[in-house]
């Protein structure tokens, strides 16, 4: 057993030998390992920082050169827009000469049509300016020989629609006529009607100019507007028929107002004049030594709705009775001071709304006609419209006069009923004997 022992021992001992030599050599092994580690690391260390001061250098290459093509760009940039915008000032320049050379063209075209000039000539004008060259020299000749006053024979047309030969005299765009049998003279349009007669004194320095070439002469520095406008005056009833049917009603409006303003004027003028503190008067004189003799005295003063208050307030003795009686009568009066009033505020109020319903009936009728025949021709435009508001301007001026004599005659009224229900309140707390209001109501009788 020892023998086996030992043995074991010894076998023991030799493994544990073996282990350590084996422990040592693969420690060994692993120092190299890491040794041959860092070695490699080191060496790729030193790589990397080469490489990156490489890369480091190109990209700061890089970046300059992306700082100098922004330089550039923005450079050229500049320039672009300078041009950018100098093509659109140019264009704009064009576009305004363009306008200037379209204004002059139809002026030229304008004072052409105005001064007769051929179809032929209106073409070859209306080609440029270039071929206006001529005709402008040939009208401001013309021009020019205007200026030399002298006397001509041509038919002109009168009034009447005939037809007479008379001496005409032009200056620039103003013609004088005379006709030497009627000694009568005035002014010409530019197609020789007459717009004017002279009165007898202008008529004379016309005269004077044609027989010794020295003259006083009248003209129109409008050059016939004043004339037109003149001849386009017209009566109220010319103005009011223009108005066209809606006109009826709102002139009916305006008469029925103004009769019942009148009636109702004359029917409070002829108010009796209210008798002011008449309740404090009733009580002084109860308190007097001749009562009805005093109250018969006052019941001569009173007329109208005074008197009647006071009859009611003397001829009821209880208060209740006398306040219901009271209050009716200054009911009923006020009904009728009232009446018919309430016609002159519905025709201020109506008056407008005819008025405006006549201007939509017109303009309508304006829009068929701008429908028909367009827009070329503003008198048509023009005239449709002030047909159009002649309604509305008549609703107002029936409206406006409508609503101040309703404002009067309300503020006439309330000021008239105010003073008589105050009269009745305090009548209404009089005490008064029987045989004193028997008495007045016998007087007032």
């Amino acid at each position: 057993m020892k023998i086996r022992f030992c043995s074991c021992l010894l076998l023991l001992s030799v493994l544990l030998g073996q282990a350590v030599v084996a422990q040592e050599s693969v420690a060994n092994s692993l120092i190299k390992d890491i040794q041959n580690a860092q070695q490699r690391l080191s060496v790729l260390e030193s790589n990397i920082a080469r490489e990156s001061q490489a890369l480091a250098a190109e990209i700061q290459k890089q970046q300059k050169q992306v700082l100098t093509l922004r330089r550039q760009t923005a450079a050229k940039r500049r320039v672009l827009d300078d041009q950018t915008l100098a093509m659109s000032k140019i264009e704009s320049r064009l576009d305004e000469w363009q306008r200037q050379e379209n204004y002059q063209h139809n002026m030229l075209m304008d004072v052409a049509q105005r001064n007769g000039l051929a179809a032929e000539q209106l073409t070859s004008m209306s080609s440029g300016l270039a071929n206006s060259q001529g005709y402008l020299l040939t009208l401001a000749q013309q021009q020019a020989d205007s200026l030399n006053l002298h006397w001509l024979e041509q038919q002109i047309l009168l009034p009447s629609g005939q037809y007479r030969s008379a001496n005409v005299l032009q200056a620039g765009p103003v013609k004088w006529f005379l006709i030497k049998d009627t000694q009568q003279a005035g002014l010409l349009d530019e197609e020789n009607k007459v717009q004017l007669y002279f009165e007898a004194d202008n008529a004379a320095q016309i005269l004077a100019l044609h027989e010794s070439q020295s003259g006083i002469v009248t003209f129109d520095p409008t050059l016939g507007s004043v004339v037109k406008k003149q001849l386009q005056q017209e009566t109220p009833s010319q103005h009011l028929m223009r108005g066209g049917i809606w006109v009826i009603p709102i002139v009916g409006f305006g008469l029925f107002a103004l009769i019942i303003g009148i009636f109702k004027s004359v029917q409070l003028y002829r108010l009796p004049k209210l008798q002011p503190m008449l309740a404090e008067r009733i009580e002084l004189l109860q308190a007097s030594n001749e009562p009805s003799a005093q109250l018969t005295n006052l019941s001569a003063e009173l007329q109208g709705a005074q008197k009647q208050l006071v009859k009611i307030a003397l001829s009821c003795p209880s208060g209740e009775e006398r306040d219901n009686k009271l209050l009716a009568f200054l009911l009923e009066y006020r009904q009728k001071l009232q009446s018919n009033l309430g016609a002159v505020a519905i025709t201020a109020a109506v008056a407008p709304l005819i008025g405006l319903l006549g201007t939509v009936s017109g303009m309508i009728e304006t829009f068929k006609m701008m429908s028909l025949f367009g827009t070329g021709d503003p008198a048509i435009v023009s005239g449709g419209i002030s047909k159009a508001l002649i309604t509305t301007e008549l609703g107002l001026v029936v409206a406006i006069p409508a609503l101040v004599i309703h404002a009067l005659l309300s503020r006439f009224i309330r000021n008239h009923n105010t003073q008589l229900d105050t009269t009745a309140i305090r009548l209404g707390k009089l005490s008064m004997g029987k045989s004193n209001a028997t008495e007045f109501t016998e007087q007032a009788a």
